[in-house]
């Protein structure tokens, strides 16, 4: 949650290493490891839970979110929600 992706990375493969860990900390550390731009290897531990065909989807919507954010930067703008037709 604090953008430090690395570290969330580094603790959740502690988590997951843990006999008790379940399939949301395996499906946290696959997002972040997608967010960190490694598609594949997400995807491969999202696999661990999810039928593979659910599990590249997760990856592909990924990578249309973090192709969106890389446009927008690209031209220059952050995503702002349109203000209020009232306000």
């Amino acid at each position: 949650m604090t953008k430090d992706l690395k570290n969330a990375e580094t603790t959740l493969r502690r988590a997951v290493a843990q006999k008790s860990a379940g399939p949301k900390v395996r499906q946290n550390l696959a997002l972040v490891v997608g967010l960190r731009g490694r598609f594949e290897e997400a995807e491969k531990i999202a696999s661990a839970d999810l039928p593979e065909s659910e599990a590249a989807a997760n990856v592909h919507y990924l990578r249309q979110m973090i192709a969106q954010q890389h446009d927008s930067k690209k031209l220059g703008r952050a995503y702002m929600p349109a203000p209020d037709a009232g306000s």
